[in-house]
């Protein structure tokens, strides 16, 4: 999952919502093929959903003008988040690197 929230950490202080909006619908594309062919468990794409709508969140919260050093907080902790999903799922992050490329 961090390599999906890589692009948007290494630029927070630049990336416009438009970019973070095309990753999510990467992933979201990504996670319904995984589920779909049974790659990833129903718990793991649903995890992995949450991580989706974090990035949501990020996108909204460019568009409402928030300050970039709060964005990168923000940012901060949906990568702690992500971890914490791959913890939960070992594999998860490279199923959906495989998926994406």
């Amino acid at each position: 999952m961090e390599s999906v929230l890589a692009p948007i950490s290494k630029s927070i202080s630049s990336i416009e919502s438009t970019s973070v909006r095309a990753l999510i619908e990467s992933l979201a594309n990504a996670l319904d093929t995984l589920r779909a062919d049974g790659t990833i468990t129903n718990d793991a794409y649903l995890d992995a959903g949450a991580i989706q709508g974090g990035m949501m969140m990020i996108a909204n919260l460019i568009d409402a003008g928030i300050d970039r050093n709060e964005l990168a907080e923000h940012m901060s902790a949906l990568v702690s988040r992500s971890q914490r999903v791959e913890q939960a799922h070992p594999g998860l992050s490279s199923s959906i690197e495989s998926a994406l490329s």
